[in-house]
């Protein structure tokens, strides 16, 4: 048995997860915040049979790359900016392990509740801070992943990440299951569904 998975392994769970949700659906339009290179996002599209898939990414490589790959990417900071998109344009939205990177998830939610249509799905993946490897982390002394204390060093954490994942690592807003479900009530969501994984 392994002790630890490797970030990409980890990366893989979180993604066979997200397609078994969206497979269960047929959606016409959906929407990937946060949706990088864009591969992934065109996954999910065939996962739930879209006809379009849109992104969002903050990175103006990243969405240069979504476009190639057939997402109709936008570059804009979901912290800052509003979607540029119309009231109830989207079937489902997807946001993948970006909430915890944001300094306004208020706002973020805000804005995913206004493009989705009344009966809409929104998957939203996040650690958790009250997984069972941060309580051990903080039990034995150590810092939690990812909540770093530096900008340029691993310090203080019981093991070293992956080495290309070093600078992405540390999350601005954490989340317990119990307060993200307040938050996401709060912000008008119903919650249809919880799942975990064992990366988190």
């Amino acid at each position: 048995m392994k002790a630890k998975k490797k970030y990409s392994e980890q990366l893989e769970d979180r993604h066979r997860k997200t397609l078994e949700i969206f497979s269960k659906y047929r959606f016409e339009r959906i929407l990937d915040v946060g949706c990088g290179d864009g591969n992934f996002s065109m996954l999910i599209g065939e996962a739930c049979k879209a006809k379009e898939v849109y992104g969002i990414e903050v990175s103006e490589r990243g969405v240069e790359m979504a476009r190639k790959n057939g997402v109709k990417c936008f570059q804009l900071d979901v912290d800052l900016e509003d979607f540029p998109f119309e009231d109830n344009f989207f079937d489902a939205v997807f946001a993948g392990e970006l909430i915890e990177h944001l300094f306004d998830p208020d706002h973020f939610l805000d804005e995913v509740y206004r493009v989705l249509k009344p009966k809409g799905v929104f998957v939203l993946s996040t650690p958790n801070l009250a997984s069972i490897h941060k309580r051990v982390a903080l039990l034995f002394g150590y810092q939690p992943f990812p909540m770093g204390i530096s900008a340029r060093m691993n310090v203080g954490r019981a093991y070293e990440p992956d080495s290309e994942h070093v600078q992405s690592l540390d999350h601005i807003r954490v989340f317990t299951l119990r307060s993200l479900k307040e938050l996401l009530k709060i912000h008008g969501f119903k919650i249809l569904m919880v799942k975990g994984s064992c990366a988190q």
